[in-house]
C-alpha cells in the first residue's frame, strides 16, 4: 500500500539521494546510493507511472546480469514505488548484481548496453532475455566505451549498439563506481582505485563524442552507485568518488559536481 502524505516519492527511498542537474546536457536527475540493488526503485521513481520501459545504458565493472532467484516475483512497476523498493532490500542478490534483469522483469527496462568487463559468477550469458512475462530484451555488452563508441559510429556486422540507441525512447544512464577500479594482479582482493586522468581516459575517449550525444540526447536520469565493498571501502571510494565526479559531471555533463 503507498503512503498517502505530501512527501516526494523519492524521500521515501532510504539511502538514496536525488540529485537535480541543472544548466548541463544530458539528465535533469540524478540519484546516488550505495548498495547497486536500489537502483530498481531509484529508476521506478525516475520514470514515473507513465511511458513505456527505457533503454539501459551502465557502466560498471561487472556485468550485473544475474538472473532473480524469483524472477516471476519482481513486482511490476504498476505495483508501486513501495513494493519495488521493498523487493530490492529484501528479495535481490546482496551482491547486487541481479537488479538488471530484476528491472526488465518489472517493465522499467527494455534493452541494455552493458559497458562491463568481469562476468560474475551465475551471469545471463545469452544475447537476449525473455522474462517471466514472455517480453524479450537485448542485452549489448562490450568491454569499454571506446569500444561501444566505435560500434556506433562505425558498426561492424553483429553490433548492434547503434541499433538500441535509435529505438530507444528514453534512456537511464546508470554508473556504478567500480567501473573505475581493477582488481589488484598481486593480490586479487585488493582493488585498485583508477586516477582521474584513467578514469577520464575511459569516459571520454578520442571519437567518443557522437555515441555520448545519442545517450545523452534521451536520457532521463543518471543513477549512480557508490558500492564501497566494490571501491576498497568507504574511505577509498570517497575519494574515487570525488575524482570520477569530477570527469562524470564536470567534463560529461557538462553541469557542477555534487
Amino acid at each position: 500500500m503507498e503512503t498517502q502524505d505530501d512527501a516526494p516519492r523519492h524521500l521515501r527511498l532510504a539511502g538514496v539521494i536525488r540529485l537535480g542537474l541543472g544548466g548541463g546536457r544530458g539528465p535533469q536527475d540524478a540519484y546516488v546510493f550505495d548498495p547497486h540493488r536500489l537502483a530498481l526503485p531509484a529508476w521506478a521513481c525516475a520514470l514515473g507511472d507513465t511511458g513505456g520501459p527505457a533503454l539501459l545504458v551502465s557502466l560498471d565493472r561487472h556485468l550485473d546480469t544475474v538472473v532473480p532467484r524469483a524472477p516471476a516475483a519482481v513486482p511490476d512497476r504498476a505495483a508501486g514505488l513501495r513494493a519495488l523498493d521493498e523487493h530490492a532490500r529484501y528479495a535481490l542478490d546482496v551482491r547486487n548484481y541481479d537488479h538488471i534483469l530484476a528491472a526488465m522483469e518489472a517493465g522499467l527496462v527494455g534493452d541494455a548496453l552493458l559497458i562491463a568487463r568481469a562476468r560474475p559468477r551465475g551471469a545471463f550469458a545469452g544475447d537476449t532475455y525473455v522474462d517471466s512475462r514472455g517480453r524479450p530484451h537485448r542485452l549489448v555488452a562490450v568491454p569499454t566505451v571506446d569500444r561501444a563508441a566505435e560500434a556506433y559510429s562505425r558498426p561492424a556486422p553483429g553490433d548492434a549498439v547503434r541499433d538500441v540507441l535509435d529505438a530507444a525512447g528514453r534512456v537511464l544512464l546508470d554508473v556504478d563506481l567500480d567501473c573505475f577500479t581493477s582488481l589488484s594482479d598481486a593480490d586479487p582482493t585488493t582493488v585498485l582505485p583508477w586516477p582521474q586522468q584513467v578514469i577520464r581516459e575511459f569516459l571520454l575517449p578520442e571519437d567518443s563524442e557522437p555515441f555520448w550525444d545519442a545517450v545523452l540526447g534521451k536520457t532521463v536520469a543518471l543513477t549512480l552507485a557508490r558500492e564501497p565493498h566494490h571501491c576498497g571501502g568507504l574511505l577509498a571510494s570517497g575519494a574515487l568518488f570525488r575524482d570520477a565526479a569530477q570527469v562524470l559531471f564536470r567534463e560529461l555533463l557538462r553541469t557542477e559536481p555534487p
